[in-house]
Order: structure tokens, then C-alpha cells, then sequence
């Protein structure tokens, strides 16, 4: 059997489900004085190529002045819980977008969000994917 064969053996949803995760968040706990997780998922492709765009200058270079906003759009795409998207929730922050309310709440613990979005979503360093596929 090729690997075409196979790939058509699998349920159809399975190509449709998005992956989701837990990660604690030091800062939600401190906000609300208990524990707390927030829930993230998958970007898919295209998105998380425009968001990740956005931290390039006109020479496709990385902007580490950027950096930081690039990454709150990201989380504020990839945070399920709290919903940052909520109308409710950024006018009672006092903010326009989720991405600011990502950055309000979550502070520097953006950078890690992201980068926890970026792993789920298949997108991390694939220097340590070879690694991870060699043992």
C-alpha cells in the first residue's frame, strides 16, 4: 500500500480537526489570585504567515521592534480562553483589538503563548524537528 492509499484510509474530519492545549499562564493566575490555564489552538497556514509578516520590514527582514506586537496578534489568534475576541471583554479593557487585549493581560508572557501557538500549529524550529525525528 503507497502512502496515497494510506492517507485515504484516514477519517476525512481528522484533516479538519484543530488541535488544542492548556498552558498555565503565571500572569492570568496573578490577575485572578487562583491557577489558571488558557486554552490555545492551531493558526492555520495562511494566517499565521500574514501574522507572521507583520514582523518583517519592506526587506523581509525580522524587526525586533515589531517583535512583540507580531506575537500578541499571534497569541490573541491562537487563545480560545480566555476569548479575546469578546466585544465585552476589550471594551472593558479599554482596548481596539485582541491583540492589544492579549497584550494587556498576558504582558510578557506573549513571547511564550506564541510560541507554544507557533509549536502547535507545526511551525517550530525545524532544526529541532530533525532532532526530534532522529531519536
Amino acid at each position: 500500500m503507497n502512502l496515497v492509499e494510506k492517507l485515504m484510509t484516514v477519517d476525512r474530519k481528522e484533516f479538519d480537526k484543530i488541535e488544542k492545549k492548556e498552558i498555565p499562564s503565571r500572569q492570568l493566575s496573578r490577575l485572578l489570585g487562583t491557577d489558571a490555564k488558557v486554552t490555545i489552538q492551531a493558526v492555520d497556514g495562511d494566517l499565521f504567515g500574514g501574522l507572521s509578516a507583520s514582523g518583517l520590514d519592506k526587506n523581509g527582514e525580522v524587526d525586533y521592534g515589531r517583535a512583540f506586537s507580531t506575537n500578541a496578534k499571534i497569541a490573541a489568534a491562537g487563545i480560545t480562553e480566555p476569548n479575546l475576541k469578546n466585544e465585552e471583554l476589550l471594551k472593558y479593557l479599554g482596548v481596539a483589538t485582541p491583540a492589544d487585549a492579549a497584550k494587556k493581560i498576558f504582558r510578557g508572557e506573549i513571547n511564550k503563548i506564541a510560541s507554544e501557538i507557533t509549536k502547535l500549529s507545526g511551525f517550530d524550529n525545524e532544526e529541532d524537528m530533525d532532532k526530534e525525528i532522529k531519536n
